[in-house]
């Protein structure tokens, strides 16, 4: 593998060179690489070919074969001149092998505008050029720029096509300055940047085509400066970014087609700056960020058109802002993840939202103004709740939201609804604290029911338990969240016991007596109500006394009477104190 140096020396000496495979040069050079401090880091000899008798085999259609060489000024546009081709054409060479060499141009190393119907191979070498100069360049078999070290300002590698079976930048170096790959076309069955230092300055993939099966980024690294593969597309299968450090700066993957196979960000690493994935568009598929270093990066995914396919982030801190506004996705999934600033979560359309096992320690927005989002399933399961949940429980049809998890417990549906009480409370937003409320109590009722375990009588005794309380807590006042609803249970509970004591009186089994003469010629309808809301209130007055059956009922009403009333002022004083 080359090594990465600072500077360099060269000597030419009068010394055949010969190599292995008994190719031979008159001269010898000595290179000697240096470190940032002087220090000699190796010594290479090697061959120095003469560039007329290689652009000879150009011409021929020979394969050229440079390895173990000096090249001193390598061009294809001076092959053009020396073999007197239209700079406008592009030049055909057989076959390109470069291993063990040293590439060296006080202007620029030159691949550009030429097609390799051939094998393409750098490896192990080094090239020292203000510019290194593929553009326009095509490459039918393989290419490889492997094991290398790169000491150019810029590499031009645009508007390049490589379309043979693999084109490998593995294990290479770039030195600070911009890498520009822009237009390009990988239509190879593997791309292979695994291991690349692109070292600082801006690199560009802009609206490059990476028509292949895989695309492998892993344990790349990037410096200072912008990554930006905007308007890039990727085929149907597998693309890793897992493990690359994208240093510091703006990572742009706006309006980047991904295909249908599955991206992985995985373990990877972010300083600060913008990570922007605004209108990028998956087709089906899954978008991994399990473990991402986020640092002090915005991360954007505005416009996302992602639907039916899966974004999962999963146990990563965000220290800035998040955003979804107006995204398409199928599934949005974050799994024990932090947010310590503040989340736009207003998607357009959405199947499901997780955010299970999460800490927010900022403001969570779903829904504040303008059209309501789409989404089917929110789950808060687990949710460790220090900052705000902005959600409209009628917009948003929040209940539905919970209640369609078809992966959670009643115990955990229950607390979901808890943590939303809690926030609708600390936002001031009581009605909504208080369906929030109802339905935790709900589902902590059919979780007590569906505990219930041992024999035939203690199961009947927890039913009969539970219908009670569901109708006693539930039906009759929204548990003391509903003064209007415990007066609606008054009056008909009222007129229930009303019309029971005119059937008693009617069927014999009890009567309703008149205690003084004053009151003896009330009929028997009148005498009924009359008597029913007295007890019921227990007021007391004395006229009227029960007889028969009517004592028991008259003792059932006097207890809903008072639970009632009392119910009523627990649930009128909740709401009016708040």
């Amino acid at each position: 593998m080359a090594y990465s140096f600072d500077s360099f020396k060269v000597e030419i000496i009068d010394r055949p060179f010969i190599r292995s495979d008994g190719f031979s040069t008159k001269q010898t050079a000595k290179l000697e690489l240096f470190n940032g401090k002087g220090g000699l880091i190796t010594t290479l000899n090697l061959g120095v070919p003469d560039l007329s008798e290689v652009y000879e085999s150009i011409g021929q259609m020979k394969p050229v074969n440079l390895d173990f060489c000096y090249i001193f000024g390598f061009s294809t546009l001076a092959c053009k001149r020396y073999l007197q081709i239209d700079k406008s054409q592009p030049i055909p060479i057989a076959g390109f092998s470069a291993k063990n060499s040293f590439f060296h141009s006080s202007i620029s190393v030159d691949f550009s505008f030429a097609h390799f119907s051939g094998d393409f191979i750098i490896d192990e070498s080094y090239i020292v050029a203000e510019l290194l100069d593929f553009h326009l360049s095509s490459y039918g078999t393989q290419f490889r720029l492997t094991n290398s070290y790169i000491k150019a300002s810029k590499a031009n590698v645009t508007q390049v096509r490589f379309e043979g079976e693999r084109a490998s930048f593995k294990n290479s170096t770039f030195d600070e300055g911009f890498k520009d790959f822009q237009d390009s076309f990988f239509g190879a069955n593997e791309v292979i940047f695994t291991n690349v230092e692109f070292s600082s300055g801006d690199v560009s993939f802009i609206n490059t085509e990476f028509n292949s099966q895989d695309v492998d980024f892993r344990v790349s690294r990037f410096g200072v400066g912008k990554v930006d593969f905007h308007y890039a597309r990727f085929g149907n299968s597998g693309v890793s970014f897992e493990r690359v450090d994208f240093g510091s700066g703006r990572v742009d993957f706006r309006a980047v087609e991904f295909g249908a196979g599955r991206t992985s960000f995985n373990r990877s690493t972010f300083i600060d700056g913008e990570i922007n994935f605004e209108g990028a568009e998956v087709q089906k598929g899954k978008l991994s960020l399990k473990r991402v270093d986020f640092g002090n990066s915005y991360l954007i995914f505005d416009l996302y058109q992602g639907f039916g396919t899966e974004v999962l982030f999963e146990r990563s801190t965000f220290n800035n802002s998040v955003s979804f506004s107006e995204a398409k996705i199928g599934k949005l999934l974050f799994r024990e993840c932090q947010f310590n600033a503040s989340v736009n979560l207003h998607v357009q359309k959405c199947d499901e939202i997780s955010l299970a096992g999460c800490t927010i320690r900022d403001i969570f927005e779903f829904y504040t103004h303008g059209k309501p989002p789409e989404i089917k399933s929110l789950n808060l399961a687990g949710v460790r709740l220090l900052g705000q949940l902005y959600i409209d429980w009628n917009a948003n049809q929040v209940s539905n939201l919970i209640y369609s998890q078809a992966d959670t417990s009643i115990v955990e549906k229950a607390e979901q609804f808890r943590i939303l009480k809690e926030n609708f409370n600390a936002l001031g937003r009581y009605d909504e604290e208080d369906k929030a409320y109802v339905e935790f109590k709900r589902c902590e009722l059919r979780s007590s029911r569906s505990k219930a375990s041992g024999n035939l009588l203690k199961r009947i005794t927890n039913t009969t338990y539970y219908f009670l309380k569901m109708l006693l807590f539930d039906y009759m006042g929204l548990y003391a969240t509903s003064p209007k609803r415990v007066l609606i249970s008054i009056f008909f509970i009222y007129l229930f016991y009303s019309f029971l004591y005119i059937l008693i009186m009617v069927s014999g089994v009890g009567h309703v007596v008149a205690s003084s003469s004053a009151v003896e010629s009330l009929g028997l309808v009148p005498r009924a109500f009359y008597f029913s809301v007295v007890t019921f209130f227990t007021i007391g007055y004395g006229d009227f006394s029960p007889d028969g059956f009517a004592r028991i009922v008259a003792g059932s009403e006097g207890f809903m009477g008072v639970f009632l009333m009392a119910y009523f002022t627990v649930a009128f004083v909740r709401k009016i104190l708040r």
